[in-house]
C-alpha cells in the first residue's frame, strides 16, 4: 500500500522506460490492488498494532552494540501515520431459559447481535532523489480514508467456545500529491501524473470474517485462545482511469493468546497486566508490501476496567507493542482499547 510506494520509488528510475510502455496497465492495475488490500491489513488494529515512539526492540537487548542510525522498517513506521475511530453497538442478546447448577439463571448469551463501525484515516509522508540527481529531494504524501461497517453474530457453543460470525464492508478514498522539486524531476510530470502521482481513486471492499475463540477464568485472571479468519474482496470505481479494473484480494488468519492478569480488584479499581502473543499469515496483494507471507506481535500493557464509570470502553489502556517479521518490524508505545 503506502508502504509499496516507497518501495516503487526505490526501483522507479531503472522502470521509467516500462512504465511509459504499453506493459504499463497491468502494472497500474496491480499498484492500486495493493494501496486499497495493504490499507485493510494497516487500519485492522487486530492484525498490526502501530503506536507511537517507534523504537528497535534489537538495540535495547544488545546494548553495547548501540548504533544511532535507524533501521529500515523503523523509518518505515515513522513515516506511516494511522488513526481508527471504532464503535459497536449491541442490538440484541438472547439468554438461554436453563438454570446452572446452583439453580440460578445463567448470564451467558446464546447469541449476540451487533453492528460495528468505524472511521480510518492512513498517510504516509516522505522525500526521495529518485527521479533526479539534484540535491533538492522530491516530496511525496500518500493519504487513504476509510470507512468500516460489519454486521456481527457471536453464539456461544459451549461454556468457553464462542463463534463469531461477521460481514463487513470498506469503502476508500486514496489521494496522492507528489511534488517535483527539481528541473530533472519534473521532466516526468506529464508521464506519471494520473497514472501513479497526483490522482485520486476509490475502492469498495467486502470482508467476511469467522472467529473462533476459547476463553477461561483463572483465579489470577483469565486467559484466552483466538483463530481470526478474514478474507476479503473488492473493486475500484471512479478515480483516476489507471486505476479502474484493479481488484484487491486478499485474507489473513491471526492466531494468538491473551491473558489478563489481576493487579488491584478494589471497589473503585480494577487493574490487570495484558499480554498479547499473535501470530498473523497473509495472502494476496498485501504480500510484497509488507516483504512477509507472515509475521509475528508480542504486546504488554496495564489496563483499567472502565464498566463501572463509562459504557463507552470495557476497558483501557496502555503497553508496548513488537511487531517482527515484516517490513514494518519494530516496537512502539500503543494504547489499549477494549482488549478483553
Amino acid at each position: 500500500m503506502l508502504i509499496k510506494r516507497i518501495f516503487h520509488f526505490k526501483i522507479l528510475f531503472p522502470l521509467i522506460t516500462f512504465i511509459l510502455s504499453h506493459q504499463a496497465s497491468a502494472y497500474n492495475t496491480t499498484h492500486f490492488e495493493e494501496i486499497f488490500s495493504t490499507t485493510v491489513v494497516l487500519t485492522d488494529s487486530e492484525t498490526i498494532s502501530l503506536g507511537i515512539g517507534n523504537f528497535d526492540p534489537d538495540k535495547l537487548l544488545k546494548p553495547h552494540e548501540q548504533s544511532f542510525s535507524q533501521s529500515d522498517s523503523i523509518k518505515l513506521r515513522n513515516e506511516l501515520t494511522v488513526y481508527s475511530i471504532p464503535y459497536t453497538w449491541r442490538l440484541s442478546d438472547d439468554k438461554p431459559k436453563e438454570k446452572d447448577k446452583t439453580n440460578k439463571e445463567k448470564s451467558d448469551y446464546f447469541y449476540l447481535d451487533e453492528l460495528t463501525a468505524s472511521l480510518s484515516y492512513l498517510k504516509q509522508e516522505n522525500t526521495n532523489d529518485l527521479l533526479s540527481n539534484s540535491a533538492i529531494e522530491d516530496e511525496n504524501k500518500d493519504e487513504v480514508f476509510s470507512a468500516y461497517l460489519a454486521y456481527s453474530r457471536h453464539r456461544q457453543l459451549t461454556e468457553n467456545w464462542n463463534l463469531r460470525l461477521r460481514v463487513g464492508s470498506y469503502l476508500m478514498h486514496h489521494k496522492n500529491n507528489y511534488k517535483y522539486n527539481s528541473d530533472e524531476s519534473a521532466q516526468y510530470r506529464p508521464e506519471l501524473d494520473g497514472i501513479f502521482l497526483n490522482l485520486s481513486a476509490n475502492a469498495f471492499i467486502i470482508e467476511p470474517n469467522m472467529k473462533l475463540s476459547y476463553s477461561q477464568k483463572k483465579d489470577w485472571g483469565k486467559w484466552e485462545l483466538n483463530n481470526d479468519l478474514n478474507v476479503f474482496t473488492g473493486v475500484t470505481f471512479n478515480g483516476a482511469k489507471s486505476s479502474q479494473d484493479a481488484k484487491p484480494r486478499g485474507w489473513r488468519l491471526n492466531n494468538g493468546f491473551k491473558f489478563h492478569f489481576n493487579v488491584n480488584q478494589s471497589k473503585f479499581h480494577a487493574e490487570s497486566i495484558y499480554v498479547k502473543i499473535q501470530r498473523s499469515d497473509i495472502g494476496g496483494d498485501m504480500v510484497n508490501s509488507l516483504g512477509t507471507d507472515h509475521f509475528y506481535e508480542f504486546g504488554v500493557g496495564l489496563l483499567l476496567d472502565t464498566r463501572k464509570f463509562t459504557k463507552l470502553a470495557d476497558n483501557i489502556g496502555i503497553g508496548i507493542n513488537i511487531h517482527k517479521g515484516s517490513a514494518l518490524s519494530g516496537g512502539s508505545i500503543v494504547f489499549y482499547f477494549n482488549e478483553l
